[in-house]
């Protein structure tokens, strides 16, 4: 017995058809769910022919057998398009509740196609399905709609909508889940808009199936134990990921101004962290996932608590991630965290990805390319709060200078002239997210460029540290080589890999940031683990920083789950598959080896100032890496490109034959 659901909900807004299909069983097999799902339909539906924003771009969202259940970090969510933005692949994950009772509906999946004559919601009542009229709610942020529907349909209902940047086609754009969730980088909130799709609410209260219980609980609670038996915890129970944030500082890896530098004002509370967070926090458990066993380690249940001062009541969820202290305090040199966590929930309240155009704006007004005139009045000056959240709500309303910058910053370049391109800080059109590449460590740096969607390694190789001694190690008490000792035993990985990685035996050179040995197969190690996870619906943070997940126990859980017998080997060629779809569907679009690079400044212009003084990308070494890692994966070291026998091994034929056909590979 196949325990799999195989049902996709597919609705057409333009005939307001709603039907239900199912999924053939290889597609089960070879790509799992989640993003392995949308991929698969984004690739066959959704070709060069088609603009992001017509009415034939679909949006995918879709969980992964594994949400609904018990196993550990379930319950994560892809979306799915061709981004406005960059007009690639838009993608993005998020948690909370929406996922999983969508998957307790009975639905792996919903598909999005057509376009709206009036503003519309979906919503998905287990087995009652139905469109019904957003008049009330077009005009309103992502809170007040979900206020409103979770008053009319209840509170045991998820909700996600757009907000305004939505509605007003922004094109970084996203959809918000229960106020605080939210896949930021698809930019599927953009394509919602465009097909006045405001809101998906959803009701699931079935029990997911498991093929074999008994064997599903024993695989949990191993991997429990690996959660409970990780060293890493102390100050990440306090602050969540804000914990290293000062140390960042301090080392000099900050991206400070649009990365024209990496040395914090004095003045930030960054450097006062963990109390300068610990203040502003309590603890709401349940309110980030769905008792996840590694919450109350990562701080996931972390919300805003803020008594007194300007940001008096702000209530903002999920902050115990450190992603607004490098947007917000770092790009754009907010000082206060509270400062920091309202830009966050403006983001939330208007829909649309944090990563804006508004560090490139600044260095422009700085450069003297833009000026006040341009800016409506404003001064666009670092440190400014009032001024970039006010930015804020010009671009989710396309006001002003707002309606240049909801383009994205490669597109308003084209719109300013003046030279402004060789300010944007992006890759393949994404905006470059969090610390200075001039310092990171290799495998990010490389994790960076080759990431399908662009713009950050959140795809590939966010958190990694295994190739580097942390400093939660250091202040564990680990030496070098206990943390390599314990490192090469607690990883699940194949051992062919550990080779590379770490040597053979294993080496604490291996552990040197600038060591250029094992980098690429270890990129192309973390891209195929996430390709699993967020293809079955479990969180990034168990298999990338935590890596308390691996193949064996991800096939243990998957098999135990579905009732297909899968093998570790099997279900890592599953992730190179989905990672490889991902790039043809790229390769198809246009995309070539020029575009998995970093922008100019980063091999050009050295690090001016702080302890990290002069630092550069070296061209020759990141070309060498790449190089590499085209080699490792089987493509063409030259182009870069896939190949057509490898797109063949992978059983992706029709990719191989069409780009052949192309003349793309």
């Amino acid at each position: 017995m196949f325990y799999y659901s195989e049902k996709i909900l597919r609705v057409n807004l333009t005939t307001n058809n709603i039907k239900v299909t199912k999924i053939d069983s290889s597609t089960c097999k070879y790509f799992l769910g989640g993003i392995g799902l949308g991929i698969k339909i984004l690739y066959e539906e959704v070709g060069t022919n088609i603009d992001a924003l017509s009415p034939d771009n679909i949006v995918v969202f879709a969980t992964g057998p594994l949400s609904g259940t018990s196993a550990p970090t379930n319950g994560r969510t892809e979306a799915v398009c061709k981004s406005p933005l960059t007009g690639i692949i838009g993608r993005g994950n998020f948690g909370g509740h929406w996922g999983y009772r969508l998957k307790r509906a009975g639905l792996e999946a919903i598909v999005i196609k057509g376009e709206s004559d009036r503003p519309v919601y979906l919503w998905v009542d287990d087995g009652i399905i139905e469109l019904r009229s957003a008049a009330h709610l077009w005009g309103r942020d992502t809170w007040e709609t979900t206020d409103y529907l979770k008053r009319d349909l209840g509170d045991d209902v998820s909700v996600l909508s757009i907000g305004p940047a939505g509605e007003n086609l922004v094109r970084f754009a996203c959809p918000v889940a229960d106020y605080n969730h939210a896949p930021g980088r698809s930019h599927a909130g953009c394509v919602m808009g465009a097909k006045k799709l405001k809101a998906i609410a959803v009701r699931g209260k079935n029990k997911v199936p498991i093929a074999d219980t008994r064997r599903f609980q024993e695989v949990t609670k191993e991997i429990e134990a690996r959660i409970n038996e990780f060293p890493e915890r102390g100050d990440r129970m306090k602050s969540g990921s804000y914990w290293m944030i000062n140390e960042a500082a301090e080392a000099g890896v900050m991206p400070v101004g649009n990365f024209q530098s990496t040395v914090m004002p004095k003045d930030s509370e960054i450097w006062q962290v963990p109390d300068a967070v610990e203040k502003y926090i309590t603890v709401k458990p349940n309110s980030y996932g769905n008792n996840c066993p590694l919450a109350k380690y990562y701080g996931c249940d972390m919300v805003t608590d803020i008594r007194d001062g300007v940001y008096k009541g702000l209530k903002v969820g999920g902050i115990c991630f450190s992603y607004p202290a490098w947007e917000w305090g770092g790009k754009l040199g907010i000082k206060t965290f509270p400062a920091m966590w309202k830009c966050r929930e403006l983001c939330q309240r208007y829909g649309m990805d944090q990563a804006t155009p508004i560090p490139f704006a600044l260095e422009l007004f700085e450069k003297g390319i833009i000026c006040k005139e341009d800016l409506d009045g404003f001064e666009l000056k670092y440190g400014c709060e009032q001024v970039i959240m006010e930015m804020l709500e010009k671009i989710a309303y396309r006001k002003g200078f707002g309606d240049i910058l909801a383009e994205g910053s490669e597109r308003a370049a084209r719109i300013i002239g003046k030279d402004a391109d060789r300010y944007i800080m992006t890759i393949k059109g994404m905006e470059i997210l969090q610390l200075d590449p001039r310092v990171s460590q290799r495998v990010m740096a490389l994790g960076y460029v080759t990431c399908p969607r662009g713009g950050d390694d959140l795809n590939s190789t966010h958190g990694t540290y295994i190739d580097v001694f942390p400093g939660w190690a250091r202040k564990a008490g680990f030496s070098e080589q206990d943390y390599l000792d314990w490192s090469v035993n607690f990883v699940d990985m194949f051992d062919d890999v550990k080779a590379k990685v770490f040597g053979s035996p294993p080496t604490i050179d291996s552990l040197r940031p600038d060591r250029i040995e094992g980098k690429a197969a270890l990129v192309i190690w973390y891209e195929n683990q996430v390709s699993i996870y967020d293809s079955l619906g479990l969180c990034m943070m168990s298999g990338g920083p935590w890596f308390v997940y691996g193949p064996t126990y991800y096939a243990r859980l998957y098999a135990a789950c579905t009732g297909w017998e899968v093998n570790p080997d099997e279900i890592i060629k599953a992730g190179e598959r989905i990672f490889t779809l991902m790039k043809a569907y790229i390769v198809r679009e246009g995309l070539a080896k020029k575009d998995d690079d970093w922008p100019a400044r980063f091999y050009n212009e050295p690090i001016q100032n702080g302890p990290r003084k002069g630092a550069k990308i070296s061209k020759d070494v990141m070309h060498g890496l790449l190089d590499e890692y085209y080699e490792l994966r089987g493509w063409n070291k030259v182009t870069g490109l896939p190949t057509k026998k490898k797109l063949y091994e992978l059983g992706l034929d029709y990719a191989a034959d069409e780009l052949n056909k192309m003349g793309r590979i």
